[in-house]
């Protein structure tokens, strides 16, 4: 747990998650060119399994870094941390599925599950920006990392899908 509200790690985490995602985009593409089942596994293991447990990592241990790193504070972090373990949640299962070789259709559910869950904070980033001037700030930002991410997680499920039949 932090004892300081200080934005450091929580920035760190969430720059590896920007990388892990790149990094998952790339190599995914690269590999659909050569073995279809080793991309969507790739794909699942990087924007589901790393960017899941980083995601974790920082709304549940990191969480005071995480609202510093935001810029809103409370006592009462639950559903911050709540939100770690959802990201958890669908981390763990898309870890096995592409580490164990579970196919296509496992690796797709994840991709689609989490796909769904990053649409959806798309929709709240829109909302917010929409409703309240003060949290324009950052806002585009925000709105094409969650559209770039979650197009990626929904092309990627499509592709996990036509090769499962």
């Amino acid at each position: 747990m932090e004892s300081e509200a200080s934005p450091r790690a929580a920035s760190l985490l969430f720059t590896l998650t920007i990388i892990a995602t790149m990094a998952g985009v790339f190599f995914a593409i690269l590999l659909y060119f050569s073995d279809q089942q080793l991309s969507v596994r790739t794909a699942a293991f990087f924007l589901v399994g790393i960017v899941g447990t980083l995601s974790f990592i920082r709304h549940s241990i990191c969480y005071r870094s995480d609202q510093a790193r935001m810029g809103w504070f409370q006592e009462r972090p639950e559903f911050q941390i709540e939100v770690g373990f959802g990201n958890l949640a669908l981390a763990v299962p898309a870890l096995a599925a592409s580490l164990l070789a579970w196919g296509p259709l496992a690796c797709g559910m994840m991709l689609l599950s989490y796909g769904v869950y990053i649409l959806c904070t798309l929709g709240l980033h829109i909302r917010n920006a929409a409703a309240d001037p003060a949290r324009r700030k950052g806002a585009g930002a925000r709105i094409g990392n969650s559209a770039f991410f979650a197009s990626s997680l929904l092309v990627f499920a499509a592709l996990a899908f036509s090769l499962a039949g």
